[in-house]
């Protein structure tokens, strides 16, 4: 006879068992597409032809990162950079920097990996991963179809934004015969972009902002002269960018409320500057996800928009947003550099997959188990999920890599003196 502990042993473990052969049934139903995760010499990319086909005629294609600290991450996302720029016609690259700072560095025909430091976000600047990246686009410039580098971030904080935002900006001003000293304004703005506006007392914010409002009407007049429009339009973004910066300083707006800014920067580059091209976006999956970013708890999050959200409907109904996740492995924490371990419990997908695949696969989110049941995803840098309906809502397609590692970040070297 069966004592009752046994039997209540047999009983858990056959709930168990019928609970994992559930899910494997369920993955079972998941289309997938094995993905190369080393770059190939010559690279025909025909394991990407799946994806191809979901992006299909999308005009923008972005690509996300849950952590910016996970080194094969930033490989796999260059090489489909690579397949995007020459087998799919996209030629704008967009990535979460300074909207400034990228700007008059792609103007100055110089190595970007050179220029990189101190003015593109450290973690892309400094990590020996995306430094192919940036090799490809500069060998790019020479070719019939160069892939032209931008930013899209409202936080200038680049040297040079420091160095060359303001005389920049009043040398086209006085040009324009536009008074922008009026009140200071640009000597305030210069401070600020120097970190020293923080503690202004009401008087100067109250100031610095009627001055903003006021430069911004001006520049939106100048917009309706043809040869000054796209110049009158970049220096307008610069404002309102500022303007951010300014409010979120100052604690009358949240953080999060940069992405506003990040949102009109990427719409101004895809409907004035470049009206005609097809562009890839590179960044954060808190700036990237359709369904927005958050406030508060991760656990209990207050969602606000984001970048993607913010966009208008009819450049979103445009948009492929591809996911990168890990099951497990370590990434490079970009607020203190260190490294940070991940182990993806039993019942996340990626873990259930992580069985079956041997470097990366490619899902697509949206013609895939439909009406099933699937296990959580990772979410929001390795420390919430997501159900599958949620993460339907925040992006197109996923690629799973088997196991993520850790940046190689590279301190820049202090410049050595003549």
């Amino acid at each position: 006879m069966i004592s009752l502990v046994k039997a209540s042993a047999i009983f858990v473990l056959s709930l168990y068992c019928h609970a994992i052969n559930a899910t494997n049934s369920t993955i079972s139903h998941l289309v997938n597409h094995p993905i190369t995760t080393a770059q190939q010499t010559p690279d025909n990319f025909a394991d990407l032809a799946p994806l191809g086909e979901a992006i299909g005629n999308k005009r923008i294609v972005m690509l996300d990162e849950l952590t910016h600290g996970e080194g094969n991450v930033f490989q796999l996302k260059t090489r489909i950079v690579e397949y995007l720029h020459q087998k799919k016609g996209f030629n704008l690259f967009v990535i979460e920097s300074g909207f400034f700072d990228v700007a008059r560095l792609w103007q100055q025909q110089q190595s970007i990996r050179q220029l990189a430091p101190g003015n593109i976000f450290y973690m892309y600047a400094n990590s020996a991963e995306v430094w192919p990246l940036f090799d490809y686009i500069d060998a790019s410039r020479t070719t019939p179809t160069p892939l032209v580098l931008a930013g899209f971030d409202g936080r200038l904080s680049g040297n040079l934004s420091k160095q060359k935002l303001v005389p920049q900006l009043k040398t086209f001003l006085e040009k324009q015969k536009i008074q922008a000293e009026k009140n200071n304004y640009l000597q305030q703005l210069q401070s600020l972009l120097d970190g020293n506006l923080e503690k202004a007392d009401a008087a100067t914010q109250k100031k610095f902002l009627v001055s903003n409002s006021a430069l911004d009407q001006a520049l939106q007049q100048l917009k309706q002269k043809s040869s000054l429009r796209l110049d009158a339009g970049f220096w307008q973004r610069i404002n309102a960018s500022v303007r951010m910066m300014a409010e979120v300083a100052w604690q009358q707006k949240h953080f999060d409320e940069h992405d506003l800014a990040m949102a009109g920067n990427l719409q101004w580059l895809a409907e004035e500057a470049y009206p005609d091209s097809k562009i890839i976006v590179w960044g954060h999956y808190i700036h990237l996800n359709r369904k927005g970013g958050f406030r508060g708890s991760l656990h209990h999050p207050e969602y606000v928009h984001n970048m993607a959200s913010a966009l208008p409907t009819p450049l979103l109904e445009k948009t492929y947003v591809l996911h990168f996740a890990g099951a497990s492995g370590e990434y490079i924490d970009f607020g203190d550099l260190q490294k940070i371990h991940v182990n993806a419990p039993t019942t996340l997908l990626e873990e259930t997959l992580n069985r079956d695949i041997n470097a990366a696969i490619f899902i697509d989110m949206k013609t895939n188990a439909n009406g099933k049941k699937l296990p959580p995803l990772w979410g929001h840098e390795y420390k919430t999920t997501l159900d599958w309906q949620d993460a339907q809502q925040r992006f197109d397609g996923m690629i799973l890599l088997k196991q993520i590692t850790p940046a190689s970040y590279h301190t820049p070297k202090a410049p050595t003196e003549n």
